[in-house]
């Protein structure tokens, strides 16, 4: 599971200060990646990584809270709870999102193949 807790540090390092490193973020995705967006919006690898290289992600705050892994099979999901305040593009992000990430092993390494992030106050 180390894989995993090393995203959650990498991720929470780049949403704070706004700067995915691209290498890193392409590493750590799976070339099969399909992510569930909070307006319902699905993305490949490819929107993921446009999206940070461009900078349409922007985030002001950034609280994580109640992450929970859980080992199924060859795999781990991790669920976890956010408080985001931010900016996709010029849409305002502002509340409470409950985000998913399923790693699988790929090779020598975890890599996400799938998530989403949902709205929920």
């Amino acid at each position: 599971m180390a894989g995993w807790r090393r995203f959650k540090l990498i991720q929470c390092e780049g949403l704070n200060t706004n700067d995915f490193e691209p290498k890193t973020l392409d590493e750590l995705l799976d070339d099969e990646l399909v992510f569930t967006a909070p307006c319902g919006q699905v993305l490949s690898k490819r929107d993921d990584l446009s999206a940070h290289h461009q900078k349409l992600f922007r985030l002001d705050k950034l609280d994580l809270y109640e992450s929970r892994g859980h080992a199924i099979g060859e795999m781990i999901l991790i669920t976890t709870k956010a408080s985001l305040v931010g900016y996709f593009g010029v849409a305002g992000i502002n509340g409470a999102f409950a985000c998913t990430r399923l790693w699988h092993w790929h090779g020598s390494c975890w890599r996400v193949v799938g998530g989403h992030a949902a709205l929920i106050k």
